[in-house]
């Protein structure tokens, strides 16, 4: 593959992992992600693995009402894409109750697989919108 074709297919791996979290799927999320996935939810310490992010993943969808990420900006450059995005989280069932403004860093790996996924937000916007926190334990 040549360096266009590389980034076109990791853009489109991205945003099938973010149509997952609108369709609320959890194996389509994490069939996007490698096995050594490294999620790192800034300020928060990193998640490593399959199984852990899985539960992350999975914790947080389980808490979802709806989940909608608009894409305002998505660019790549070799085996990284850029998100700029607007995370809307309806957790109660009655609409919207956060919209978070978040920039999205996705790795990617040489099999086209998410192997590094980092979140930077205003962490204080999530949780005083209704975000849940998870734990591993």
């Amino acid at each position: 593959m040549n360096e266009q074709e590389i980034v076109d297919r990791n853009v489109a791996k991205v945003r099938l992992f973010i149509d997952a979290w609108g369709a609320i799927d959890p194996d389509v999320a994490m069939a996007c992600l490698s096995d050594d996935i490294v999620y790192i939810n800034q300020p928060l310490a990193p998640v490593v693995g399959q199984k852990d992010v899985r539960k992350i993943v999975e914790g947080i969808m389980k808490l979802s009402h709806k989940v909608h990420w608009e894409l305002r900006n998505v660019f790549g450059r070799g085996n990284t894409v850029v998100t700029e995005r607007l995370d809307c989280w309806d957790f109660n069932g009655q609409g919207w109750g956060l919209k978070l403004p978040c920039i999205g860093m996705f790795d990617l790996n040489a099999a086209g697989k998410i192997c590094g996924w980092r979140d930077y937000f205003d962490n204080r916007m999530w949780f005083e919108n209704g975000g849940p926190t998870l734990h591993l334990d």
